[in-house]
């Protein structure tokens, strides 16, 4: 497409052919930045790992709200996988701290 003054149009991010103007279909999937967010999924496992040792109700809920953002900003299937072990972190974690020191606090 060209402008009244016989130039290109320069139009960024849209799905219009540049050449003859028509509407182009384009995968948002794979035109998205998927390193947005790799913050979430990396503090989450940090939090997991945390959860079997130490304050399992504290660390394995805050795994699970970053599988929960890695959900939505990253990834869904590692969001997921993140969610099922911060759910078993929680869980896990609570046993131990209870079989050692008789209290789930610890």
């Amino acid at each position: 497409m060209n402008n009244s003054q016989g130039g290109p149009f320069e139009v960024a991010g849209t799905n219009i052919c540049q050449n003859c103007g028509k509407l182009t279909l384009i995968n948002e999937e794979h035109s998205s930045n998927k390193k947005v967010g790799i913050y979430y999924p990396l503090v989450g496992w940090m939090f997991f790992f945390i959860s079997l040792v130490f304050i399992p109700l504290l660390f394995g809920a805050l795994a699970f709200c970053m599988g929960l953002l890695t959900y939505f900003e990253r990834n869904k299937v590692h969001g997921v996988i993140l969610m099922c072990f911060a759910a078993a972190g929680l869980i896990l974690g609570s046993m131990i701290s209870f079989m050692v020191a008789g209290t789930m606090f610890i």
